[in-house]
């Protein structure tokens, strides 16, 4: 599947359905997803959203990213870990982030990551080496980024989108 969503990114050809997404949802979707895997390795898992944090993204793509960020977070960080999911809103900025108080990532790492077939050293091999590249690019396609911030005992990966105010939330003769 990663290497089929890169070939079609290469080409031009992957599609993204824009609409309306609240983060939120997103997140404790993620976060149920992911609730087993982070108790049976030894791993907290905390949610914290906003629900104000809306975009006008793809959502299936915005799962894709925020599913291969949890994902991540919990097969690279040891037991006792604590990984957070959140979603915030920032001005013009809707955020969904996943930050973890394992190990930091090496400053001199922390672009490489992003590249494809990518594992940092001295880490578990695990999966294809595809996870960031696919979810960088797809957040690019989406007009977003995602932002690392590695350090203070924390890293945090986190996806930029556009924010976006639902139509039914704005008040008549206000759209």
């Amino acid at each position: 599947t990663d290497l089929l969503d890169l070939s079609r990114m290469d080409a031009g050809r992957i599609r993204i359905e824009e609409e309306e997404v609240g983060l939120a949802e997103i997140a404790r979707q993620v976060a149920e997803d992911f609730f087993a895997l982070a108790e049976a390795s030894g791993h907290s898992l905390l949610l914290e959203v906003d629900e104000d944090a809306w975009a006008r993204a793809d959502e299936e793509r915005i799962q894709q990213i925020a599913r291969a960020l949890t994902g991540n977070a919990l097969v690279h960080t040891p037991p006792g870990t604590t990984v957070r999911v959140s979603t915030a809103v920032d001005g013009g900025r809707a955020t969904l982030t996943v930050a973890n108080d394992g190990p930091e990532i090496p400053r001199a790492a922390q672009q490489q990551i992003f590249e494809r077939f990518y594992r940092l050293d001295g880490t578990r091999a695990s999966g294809s080496g595809l996870g960031l590249a696919i979810a960088r690019e797809l957040a690019e396609v989406m007009g977003g980024r995602i932002e690392l911030d590695s350090q203070n005992g924390w890293t945090l990966f986190t996806l930029v989108l556009s924010a976006e105010v639902p139509e039914r939330d704005l008040e008549p003769g206000l759209v």
